[in-house]
């Protein structure tokens, strides 16, 4: 099996994240990275062990992102301080990497050739509010912090499950569980209708999974030249 890894920068905001980081804790093989990224002897030492994996290894990544960068810890000024981007990318370009952070469909389309990829992710209340705030005040008018920490969970627990399943053989296998783990919570909310507001729930896992998008490229030696296929 593959070394698999996590990055999971500390963050009160992505806490919920925690179950996807333990059930990757019970597989062979793994090494986890929950950390303040603002240290930077801890993150010398990430980026060390980064540079020594073989491409075949398994990067998860779990935080915010963003289509230019990925994000690490909350700094002293309290803003997001930058974890991943253009400039530091080639520790995991060629690895297999799967971003569960918002938008890191794009970064990763854009900088790292083997990857799941997601697009927009509304995971804290805190952003709905924003948005209402300063954007559309209708902006997910029906949504409470009680619905947020519901999809929240059902968005976890799509990923465990499919980390279970799929027991992090390769980048297709996990996307085939991921895709078919949302399919079945979207199917059951829809069916038990015991949540408040499933229906929406329900449609916001929809549009994730739909977002959702796997890349995979070989290289295939023919005569002299090398090709890329993706």
């Amino acid at each position: 099996m593959s070394k698999l890894i996590c990055i999971y920068p500390e963050d009160n905001t992505t806490d919920f994240l925690l179950p996807i980081y333990a059930q990757l804790e019970t597989m062979p093989d793994f090494a986890g990275y929950r950390f303040d990224t603002n240290d930077s002897s801890k993150t010398k030492n990430l980026f060390d062990a980064l540079y020594q994996l073989e491409d075949d290894a398994i990067v998860f990544f779990l935080g915010h992102g963003a289509s230019n960068k990925l994000y690490g810890s909350v700094g002293d000024d309290g803003e997001k301080h930058t974890l991943f981007d253009k400039t530091n990318i080639e520790c995991i370009k060629k690895k297999n990497v799967v971003g569960i952070a918002c938008r890191s469909k794009e970064f990763a389309h854009n900088f790292i050739l083997n990857h799941i990829g997601f697009g927009d992710i509304t995971s804290d209340y805190s952003e709905v509010l924003a948005e209402r705030n300063i954007g559309d005040p209708d902006y997910m008018e029906w949504a409470s912090e009680e619905d947020i920490f519901n999809f929240q969970n059902e968005f976890v627990g799509a990923i465990t499950d499919a980390i279970k399943l799929s027991e992090c053989g390769t980048l297709l296998s996990i996307y085939g569980m991921i895709k078919l783990c949302f399919n079945k919570r979207i199917a059951s909310l829809l069916v038990d209708k015991q949540l408040p507001n499933y229906r929406h729930i329900a449609d916001m896992l929809y549009e994730i999974n739909d977002e959702m998008s796997l890349n995979r490229y070989s290289v295939e030696l023919v005569g002299n030249s090398i090709t890329l296929n993706g």
